[in-house]
């Protein structure tokens, strides 16, 4: 399994990486402010990336104005999480969320100024970006209901999607009802702030159904992985599994080929992994990585390949780092848990098993490659 992210170094990275230390900087915080202030372009967005980074404030004008533009800023504030950041913006994230479900209750919406709000709201914390969530969690009910307007002349407008790497085909209600607790699941991933695993105990005890999500993510990143199976295991032989296994979907096992010659993003194991922002073609490029590195017991893989002939849940938001996956399904969620050498040997039988009753069962394009590479790891 292979780590392509397709990332490319941003026009100007040099002035913005210059900035963004200056920002952060003890001594050059004061030549910032003015930069800030006064200069456009690349060199004012790295100032206020390193502003919202250490949370330092002087900045905290120009972060609400930008947040009043046509995209909300979101090229500069989606990756900061400094309550200064987070207070400034909320208020305006409230109010343009309130405005669009009022729009779409009676028309399609045109989305992008809605995900530009989710976007803006990753990892933040502060008292009033809390109510923001809360406020998604009253209205699940009328984002489930909504519809969007085409982006292209055949669009049947029946896919959905949060960001440019989080995106579903068949946009149901029941998944779209989903979208605000895969933005909380997406936060934690970010930034574990206890007030936001406060938040997501509350919802999931008040509201129930997708808030799991969050709050089961929570536990992956925060407790040892046996607590965790322990805990949420049980939840498998009930309803609640599907949502289990969203929150699964966000993980991915990173190994590389052992004759790997270019540039590792990092060590081989186990990581929590969004694909954040979105890009229109000319337009603006708000796309960044998110990961985390976690432990999951191994035990959850045996339970995972249990009854490799019934009938597997459609696995909706989940984050895809392969290639040729398989969009949706259970098993592109299964296999990007596991590394590419399994050591246990009773493991390495039982999945050799699984994958291949599976690959019989399920016919799928050429191009797919999920069942030829789990022959080609566990054998035929």
């Amino acid at each position: 399994m292979n780590d392509d992210f397709g990332t490319t170094a941003p026009q100007g990275g040099q002035a913005r990486t210059g900035h963004f230390g200056a920002g952060q900087g003890g001594s050059k915080r004061r030549t910032a402010v003015p930069a800030c202030e006064y200069r456009k372009g690349q060199v004012q967005n790295g100032c206020s990336e390193g502003f919202g980074a250490s949370g330092v404030c002087p900045a905290a004008p120009l972060w609400a104005k930008l947040v009043k533009g046509k995209w909300m800023g979101s090229n500069i504030m989606s990756d900061a999480c400094s309550d200064c950041v987070s207070e400034q913006i909320a208020p305006v994230i409230l109010k343009t969320l309130s405005q669009l479900l009022d729009e779409g209750d009676t028309k399609p919406l045109d989305i992008e100024q809605l995900n530009f709000c989710f976007h803006l709201m990753l990892g933040k914390a502060s008292p009033k970006m809390l109510e923001v969530y809360r406020f998604l969690a009253e209205n699940t009910r009328r984002i489930a209901q909504l519809k969007r307007t085409p982006v292209y002349s055949d669009d049947d407008c029946t896919s959905w999607w949060i960001t440019d790497g989080l995106r579903i085909w068949d946009a149901t209600p029941k998944e779209k009802e989903k979208i605000p607790a895969v933005v909380l699941t997406a936060s934690l991933i970010r930034n574990p702030d206890e007030r936001l695993q406060a938040l997501a105990d509350e919802l999931n005890e008040r509201y129930g159904g997708s808030w799991l999500m969050p709050v089961f993510m929570k536990a992956i990143i925060t407790q040892p992985k046996e607590q965790v199976y322990e805990t949420y295991s049980p939840l498998l032989d009930t309803p609640q599994k599907g949502y289990l296994f969203h929150a699964l979907g966000m993980l991915h096992y990173r190994c590389y080929p052992e004759d790997w010659t270019f540039e590792r993003l990092g060590p081989d194991g186990m990581i929590a992994l969004i694909f954040w922002g979105d890009y229109s073609y000319g337009t603006y490029d708000t796309r960044f990585m998110i990961e985390r590195y976690v432990d999951l017991d191994e035990r959850w893989l045996f339970d995972l390949a249990k009854d490799p002939e019934g009938r597997k849940p459609t696995v909706t938001w989940q984050t895809y780092n392969r290639g040729g996956v398989l969009y949706g399904s259970y098993d592109e969620m299964f296999i990007s848990l596991l590394p590419r050498k399994v050591e246990n040997p009773e493991l390495k039988r039982v999945l050799r098993d699984y994958f291949r009753i599976r690959s019989e069962k399920v016919r799928v394009e050429e191009s797919i490659t999920v069942y030829k590479d789990a022959a080609e790891r566990f054998g035929a």
